[in-house]
């Protein structure tokens, strides 16, 4: 795989348009016979014990089914003729002839290229030798035998790819590769031919070399190791590793031991300390003034007024940081005010999301306040207590600094062509919205895929954790899961159909106004854990599903199928496409393809935030005692 990785950078490395798409076809063609060559071994192992090299011998009389498939993809990895391995490799050393005399290299490129060739069929020999063939087994834990019909099944329907793009690379393979490189290239694709024949060229004759030297190689290699032993006594390749692997990590402990004190005190120190050096070297040797030539702003009232409410709040939460549940108000006021200053400059989606987020983290947060003390302990000394106010100060400090210099010059960056290619490109208004799901929808998949993650984990973590109240039962409030406040009760119920069509509307508006699939996912999510909170988990369960996790399924499908989609139309993966359609009654409306993708947004916000906060929730509420509906809700959850 290493050496193959190599080749794949190697032909990246030349620039080329052309060599760019022999790497993306070697891709291709790496994921097909190396994930066949990887499933066969895990057969092997299954059906014999062990995937030691120096005991599975002579597996060809005993699973001689599976045999054949390992020693097809081994093949397709060498080079051989007939096999897609063969055509890429192909290309690879047709691109390396071009380049070296493009780039004046020489004959070392091609030279090196064929070496790589040559390895690659003596190892690949080597595994069909050693494994299929080589005298008997030795000592094996388990009798070899061919395994179930089934598992066989994905092996051979990889070997038979490999066969396929092999022998009919246009008519298999091209479509898929157009598509990937067309991706890579961002453009035209050049000029090239997926075919078995392409007459005698250096490229072929490199071929031949490659396939007879490996076979030579590994043919004399006894020789090869006995006058590598002779002349390179002293030169062991796995010993120098082990040494500076040693090496390595002794320095790593070093390291720990300065550094890691087990404080997280002196984890951030550090930290802010090597960052705000880093930024003063940097902005230093700049030459430059710290402001640029920008501009301010005028200074109304209510600018002032917020900053200082942002200020005495951040600094409130500061001097009374012991009391938990007091700073946590304070972080949300700071949060709120963060709020009003994206509405003040214009940016009333970032506000609607820090909105949102913050009232999801103060719950969340409210929940794990239940678990700690009202208090926490206080500092060892004023000298930490000085200590860590010259380090907010510095990083405080730092930060300020780095918004002054960024702030006071010219904006240079890609929000004009965002702002005018948003309805163009997008079909979209709210250019925020349309990054999101469309400019860079595929980060966004990325993000909700982390997301769902994320929250499949925490959930893992929180099924079988134990956690008490800190105070003893005597002095622990009074508990009553059946009866709740019913002011409460009443609101709640009253506001969840509200919330709900709130959220909704939120969402199909944020293809051309504030809103979207985040920022609604969170408001249908803070309503439905406003009934767990008003009405208890029992009363909850019963009229909601207790499991969240197929909403997050169902969203990353919805978000995977707009991609695959576009695909299919022959357009690059999460494409989008817009229009406008006429309905009766309605008139005239506008669709486009990333409704959809928001929608999958939703559903993955809306379930991994439920997941979270539920079993949070059943975590305080099971802290009681042992309370059978609530166990059943928690296992059911």
């Amino acid at each position: 795989t290493i050496s193959h990785l190599g080749l794949i950078v190697a032909l990246l490395g030349i620039g080329t348009p052309l060599a760019a798409v022999a790497a993306v076809f070697h891709i291709i063609n790496h994921a097909i016979f190396k994930a066949s060559l990887f499933m066969a071994a895990g057969i092997i192992d299954h059906e014999c014990g062990t995937r030691d090299m120096r005991r599975i011998n002579g597996l060809w009389k005993f699973m001689p089914h599976t045999a054949v498939l390992a020693m097809v993809a081994a093949s397709a990895m060498a080079g051989v003729p007939l096999l897609n391995g063969f055509l890429s490799k192909e290309m690879f050393f047709a691109e390396a002839v071009t380049a070296s005399g493009q780039m004046r290299l020489g004959w070392w490129l091609p030279a090196t290229v064929t070496l790589a060739g040559v390895f690659a069929v003596a190892y690949s020999l080597r595994f069909i030798h050693d494994v299929f063939f080589n005298g008997e087994p030795i000592d094996l834990p388990k009798t070899p035998h061919e395994p179930p019909r089934w598992m066989k099944v994905p092996v051979e329907i990889l070997v038979i790819l490999c066969l396929l793009v092999g022998i009919f690379p246009a008519q298999t393979v091209e479509p898929l590769l157009a598509l990937a490189a067309g991706a890579v290239l961002q453009g035209p694709l050049p000029a090239h031919d997926l075919a078995i024949w392409h007459g005698v060229n250096p490229a072929l004759w490199m071929s031949v070399v490659a396939l007879a030297g490996g076979v030579a190689v590994y043919t004399t290699r006894r020789y090869l190791f006995a006058l590598n032993d002779r002349v390179l006594v002293g030169l062991d390749g796995r010993a120098a590793f082990d040494r500076v692997l040693d090496l390595l990590q002794r320095l790593a402990a070093t390291v720990v031991r300065w550094l890691d004190r087990g404080s997280l005190q002196t984890h951030t120190l550090v930290l802010v300390a090597t960052v705000w050096v880093l930024g003063a070297v940097g902005m230093l040797g700049a030459g430059a003034p710290l402001a640029g030539g920008l501009a301010l702003l005028p200074l109304d009232g209510v600018s002032l007024l917020a900053g200082v409410v942002l200020m005495v709040s951040a600094l409130a939460a500061t001097v009374w940081h012991r009391q938990r549940l007091t700073a946590l108000i304070l972080a949300g006021a700071v949060g709120l005010v963060v709020a009003l200053v994206f509405v003040k400059f214009s940016a009333p989606d970032l506000a609607l999301t820090q909105l949102s987020v913050e009232v999801v983290t103060v719950v969340l947060l409210l929940l794990a306040l239940y678990f700690l003390p009202d208090h926490s302990p206080a500092e060892s000394g004023v000298l930490r207590r000085w200590r860590d106010a010259g380090v907010a100060t510095l990083a405080g400090g730092g930060v300020a600094a780095l918004a002054w210099a960024v702030m006071t010059r010219p904006n240079v960056g890609m929000a004009d062509w965002f702002l005018q290619n948003s309805v163009s490109g997008g079909g979209g208004r709210n250019v925020v919205n349309v990054i999101l799901v469309d400019f860079r929808g595929f980060d966004t998949f990325g993000e909700i895929t982390v997301l769902a993650i994320a929250a499949l984990g925490i959930f893992a973590l929180l099924e079988r954790i134990n956690l008490q109240v800190p105070y003893p039962p005597s002095v622990a409030p009074v508990w009553d899961v059946d009866q709740h406040p019913l002011v409460m009760v009443t609101f709640a119920r009253l506001l969840l159909p509200l919330a709900l069509l709130v959220s909704v509307f939120i969402f199909l508006r944020g293809h051309n106004l504030p809103g979207g699939g985040f920022i609604a996912g969170l408001i249908t999510a803070v309503a439905l854990i406003m009934q767990y909170l008003a009405n208890g988990v029992q009363w909850t369960h019963q009229r909601l599903p207790a499991q969240t996790q197929p909403l997050m399924v169902a969203g990353l499908l919805a978000a995977l199928l707009t991609g695959v989609a576009s695909a299919g139309f022959g357009r690059p993966f999460l494409t989008s496409a817009f229009g406008h359609i006429s309905l009766p009654v309605l008139g005239e409306m506008e669709w486009a393809s990333v409704l959809v993708f928001d929608l999958g947004v939703y559903l993955v916000v809306v379930g991994a935030t439920l997941l979270i906060l539920i079993n949070m929730g059943l975590l305080h509420h099971g802290s009681h005692g042992p309370d059978t509906a609530l166990q059943g809700a928690r296992k059911a959850a």
